[in-house]
Order: structure tokens, then sequence, then C-alpha cells
């Protein structure tokens, strides 16, 4: 039988572990949202759009290395937005499971996490 002191340690040891994943979904974010502001705005040019979603060894022979490159950086571009919203949908759920443990262990969450994390170093 677990006793409530050892249920109230395993519930910080998963708060812990939740944060941090709420944590890297962060550092995702922000790293997509700097790469994003590198990658062209503008929608895909008429001439570029049959290429979106083709494979960069599938493109003519004839495309001059700076073509190409623009190819590769609209798509990258498609692909992090893509990679944003998924990490802020999923960071949202990582929140939502934080919570509720923060509810489960009380006012003493923040107190009790931090003696965790000092343990730990």
């Amino acid at each position: 039988m677990v006793t409530n002191q050892e249920h109230l340690n395993n519930l910080v040891v998963a708060a812990f572990h939740r944060e941090m994943e709420f944590y890297q979904y962060q550092i995702n974010i922000d790293n997509y949202t700097v790469m994003l502001a590198a990658l062209p705005q503008d929608s895909w040019p008429d001439a570029l759009l049959p290429y979106k979603d083709a494979a960069i060894d599938k493109l003519p022979e004839s495309f001059d290395d700076t073509t190409v490159n623009s190819i590769s950086d609209y798509q990258y571009r498609d692909r992090l937005r893509t990679l944003l919203r998924t990490e802020k949908v999923e960071q949202s759920k990582s929140a939502r499971v934080r919570d509720a443990l923060k509810a489960q262990i009380g006012s003493d969450y923040d107190a009790l996490l931090a003696l965790y994390k000092a343990n730990q170093a």
C-alpha cells in the first residue's frame, strides 16, 4: 500500500518532469520562432509553387543553386510552421497535466518542487 507521503513524493516527481517537458516545448517554440524569422515571409512564388512538395533530389537539373535553395527555404518554412503549431498544442496539453498535478500537491507545490530540484543537483 502506498502511503500519503509516498503518493505526494510521486506527484512531486511527476510534476518536476512535467515542468521540464513544458520547458522543452518552450525551447522548441523559441527556436522555431527565431528560425522562421530568417526564412521567407511571403507566399510561395507562382513559379516555384509546383515544387512545394517536391523532394530536392527530384527538382529539375536545370535549376541553379539559388532556385533550389529558395525552394528548400520555402519548404523548410512550411515545415517549421507546422512544427511550431504542434509544439504549442503539445505544450498546452502538458500545462493541463502540470496544473492537475499542482492542484493535487497544493500550496506547497513551489517549495516541494524546489526541494526536489535541489536534491537532484
